[in-house]
């Protein structure tokens, strides 16, 4: 088979290179561990609507799998996946893959045997995509955590260029390489590297005691808070009771 770089007309390679980042600064295991067992809606109320990735980014398995791990990131032209099968063999064990496609979704970014190899020989724990991805049934029979915007059977070309640990979107979110990734049924959530000690603080100080009884006087506060918000539209004469 020729390679793309000797098509000559039929495919032009860009003058922009291939650009892989293979080090990047990674977090504490113990810090991203205790992220694991959390709820993403938790996680989402502390890094707020800028690290929510938006509800286009979905679970493609059902169940949905949760999964929480450090960011190896991935972009990828339209429809193309030469990157992708680099930075797969570049992942280190409870690595997520986030991978931007650019939201194409006509072809998939990959199948199932290509994160099963991953998974066996590098320890990928799961995979988020701004794009398509198929044998997602090979994917639920094996647990394997795998999110994105679509399913699509049908494999694109492996032309390149790409890029592999750099600054990528997906569902609306920037994520850099290091960043720590929590996807569960109810959507994904992304900590930046630098926040993620805040975050895990926050989280251990409201986290109540073990045996504590449940208190509901937690979200009646928060509750009379936003009547009181509402209270305050009319006190302002910005509210209006129809009848």
């Amino acid at each position: 088979m020729n390679s793309p770089l000797s098509l000559g007309r039929r495919w032009k390679a860009p003058v922009v290179p291939f650009r892989i980042r293979r080090q990047f600064p990674r977090p504490e295991p113990a810090q991203v561990g205790a992220l694991r067992g959390v709820d993403v809606t938790r996680i989402s109320d502390l890094v707020g609507r800028m690290y929510t990735c938006d509800a286009s980014i979905r679970p493609l398995c059902s169940p949905a799998v949760p999964v929480v791990g450090i960011a190896t990131t991935v972009k990828c032209p339209p429809g193309d996946n030469l990157a992708l099968m680099r930075a797969l063999r570049m992942v280190e064990p409870g690595d997520v893959l986030v991978v931007d496609g650019q939201g194409f979704t006509q072809w998939c970014l990959g199948g199932f045997q290509l994160l099963q190899m991953a998974r066996d020989h590098h320890g990928l724990a799961g995979i988020v995509v701004n794009g398509a991805y198929r044998d997602v049934l090979e994917a639920q029979a094996a647990g394997f955590p795998l999110y994105g915007l679509a399913v699509s059977p049908h494999s694109g070309p492996k032309l390149g260029p790409g890029e592999i640990n750099v600054p990528v979107c997906c569902g609306g979110v920037i994520v850099h390489p290091g960043d720590v990734v929590a996807a569960s049924g109810e959507g994904v959530a992304v900590v930046p590297r630098d926040a993620l000690g805040a975050v895990v603080a926050a989280l251990q100080a409201s986290e109540p005691a073990p045996g504590a009884p449940r208190d509901d006087h937690g979200i009646l506060d928060f509750v009379d808070d936003m009547d009181r918000q509402i209270d305050a539209w009319f006190a302002a004469g910005r509210g209006q009771v129809l009848e």
